[in-house]
């Protein structure tokens, strides 16, 4: 009889600037659930990495005279080698940016627009760059985001 199976991910996380303990924390946590059910006999399949897409990269790499790709690498470069100080036991390192993710997305993409599923229309709202969610009209503050003014 083969193991149960137990998956585990961390957030992928967002690399616009440097880690912070919040980052490590979560994943010290992921990986001690990790190596504990590994302990029990579980298959673990264990899960970080990063979600390499987003107008704040964009605004960063530019501030720091990189392309998006140059900034992001920098960043994931110092999380793995922390990573690997740490002795994290992460059995994968997903980015968003990785040419197996990026071929994976486009085809469920054109799956579901074939389908009808995604369809161009209009969207009326705010977009707030720092929260990174859209708001309507009658959900902002002042004319502002709810969440961060």
């Amino acid at each position: 009889m083969s193991p149960e199976k137990y998956y585990i991910t961390t957030p992928i996380y967002y690399p616009s600037d440097k880690l912070h303990i919040g980052h490590t924390y979560c994943t010290v946590a992921t990986d001690a659930m990790a190596r504990y059910k590994r302990m029990q006999g579980y298959d673990v399949m264990f899960l970080t990495g990063t979600d390499e897409h987003g107008q704040k990269i964009e605004e960063k790499a530019r501030a720091a005279g990189q392309t998006p790709q140059e900034f992001v690498d920098q960043i994931v470069a110092g999380i793995q080698s922390l990573w690997k100080l740490m002795n994290i036991s992460n059995d994968r390192f997903i980015r968003t940016t990785d040419p197996y993710h990026v071929q994976s997305i486009q085809k469920i993409f054109r799956q579901l627009y074939e389908k009808g599923d995604i369809y161009k229309s209009t969207y009326k709202g705010k977009y707030c760059t720092p929260c990174e969610s859209f708001w309507t009209e009658t959900q902002l503050v002042d004319g502002k985001c709810p969440d961060c003014g």
